[in-house]
């Protein structure tokens, strides 16, 4: 272990980013997936998560579930009063939250939902009065 080369990442250079070969699911935090290419030089090699097929559209309700989802997975949001409703692709958010962070992490959190074509933030802040 003393005399153990560290395992390099180019021919010539070592690697300070750890990868995991295992299974996603057992992989530490702090490590890459194995497939990660760290060192891509060419647009070629970018990835294309999130690009869909020519002509797919995702269901209304699809994007609605997709957007409770991403509410639901904001570790700093209290969605427990925002009610999502979509239609055509424009997705709504109702209710009330408790800051003016929470009316911007909400709508973030919309926004980052792939095919959809807009968000309505009419969110409130609990105790205003409009």
């Amino acid at each position: 272990m003393k005399n153990e080369q560290p395992k390099s990442g180019r021919p010539g250079e070592t690697s300070q980013w750890p990868r995991w070969e295992g299974p996603a699911e057992n992989r530490p935090s702090g490590y890459l997936q194995g497939e990660a290419n760290i060192f891509a030089e060419d647009s070629g090699q970018e990835k294309k998560r999130g690009l869909a097929p020519e002509g797919y559209e995702r269901s209304d309700s699809d994007l609605k579930t997709a957007v409770n989802e991403a509410l639901t997975q904001d570790a700093f949001l209290d969605p427990r009063g925002i009610t999502v409703s979509v239609n055509d692709g424009i997705a709504s958010l109702e209710g009330t939250v408790a800051s003016a962070d929470d009316v911007r992490r909400a709508e973030d959190c919309c926004r980052s939902v792939d095919g959809l074509n807009g968000c309505t933030n009419n969110l409130h802040i609990a105790g205003e009065h409009h």
